[in-house]
């Protein structure tokens, strides 16, 4: 729970605040953002710690309505 990965179609495996520039570029429209977090991984890494730590009360942030929506999209796309 204190981290999380990300693996690249070519099988890569990244994590925690350095795993947040490859996701970008594997976004649509990503790449101008993973190209500023490529120049500040220092910054990336931070931010993503301050989360880590605030996840709990972020969480309390979504409505019941949001998560249901992005369940259903994920599961239309096969997650």
């Amino acid at each position: 729970m204190a981290s999380w990965h990300l693996v690249d179609p070519e099988g890569r495996r990244t994590s925690a605040g350095a795993a947040v520039a490859p996701l970008l570029r594997l976004l649509p429209g990503g790449a101008p953002a993973a190209r500023i977090a490529d120049r500040f991984p220092g910054a990336v890494e931070g931010a993503y710690r301050w989360v880590v730590r605030h996840r709990g009360t972020l969480g309390r942030v979504i409505t019941a309505g949001a998560a249901r929506r992005a369940r259903r999209r994920i599961a239309a796309r096969g997650g």
